[in-house]
């Protein structure tokens, strides 16, 4: 089975992503996939500060989905700029909002942050 790279991961998050498919595209146009993925950030930071919660969950399984089945680079940018996100998600969070987010984490993904999460509290340790 091939891979996703990224030209075919922007065509899907443009189709998943709806009410942000303009900005996907024109970022995909001048292939800056970054981009396109702190837009989804900034997106579901949104999504969060209107209390769409529900939302949310659905994105983060989708996001889980492309991880899956993407190439290298997609894993990396999946890796680096959206589960490093999360960190900020929580911290806008109440508590029973993180929880729900929380349980709609799908494990691929879970597994990441808490690696990253791990390493942060270590690395701040020795500060």
């Amino acid at each position: 089975m091939n891979k996703i790279n990224e030209q075919s991961a922007s065509q899907y998050l443009a189709d998943h992503y709806g009410e942000i498919k303009e900005e996907i595209n024109d970022l995909s146009s001048r292939r800056n996939f970054a981009g396109i993925f702190q837009a989804i950030v900034n997106h579901i930071n949104y999504l969060l500060s209107n209390g769409q919660i529900e939302k949310i969950g659905n994105r983060l399984k989708y996001m889980g989905w492309l991880y899956r089945r993407g190439n290298e680079q997609v894993r990396n940018i999946i890796e680096n700029l959206f589960v490093r996100s999360f960190r900020g998600m929580k911290r806008r969070c109440t508590s029973e909002e993180w929880i729900y987010m929380y349980q709609q984490i799908p494990k691929n993904l879970k597994q990441i942050y808490l690696l990253q999460s791990n390493s942060y509290i270590t690395q701040k340790s020795f500060i």
